[in-house]
């Protein structure tokens, strides 16, 4: 049993409970968690969609109703999380690293 893992038997927490607790620096602080702002399922999420809609845009050329196909959701459902996330074609571009414009 490693000391994460001694220490989190100890006071009742998972070891992924006690890696959490110290992703503020700490050193056993897994990979995937340096440099996220907020630590919750709703912010990956929201990043995730933010991301697949912007390449989605991208590949489409803008083509919403394609783009809204490629991602198997509704076209309305693509247009009211583009609303909710902001995403338009100038700040999309800026979401997707590597992305060129289109003019």
């Amino acid at each position: 049993m490693s000391e994460v893992d001694s220490k989190a038997s100890s006071n009742g927490t998972s070891g992924f409970e006690q890696q959490v607790a110290n992703s503020d620096g700490a050193q056993n602080s897994p990979a995937y968690l340096s440099g996220v702002r907020e630590l919750s399922l709703r912010s990956f999420r929201e990043e995730a969609e933010i991301h697949a809609i912007s390449i989605a845009l991208r590949q489409t050329g803008w083509n919403r109703k394609r783009a809204a196909k490629l991602l198997s959701v509704s076209y309305r459902g693509l247009l009211y999380k583009m609303r909710r996330h902001n995403i338009t074609p100038d700040n999309a571009m800026r979401a997707v690293p590597g992305a060129q414009s289109a003019k």
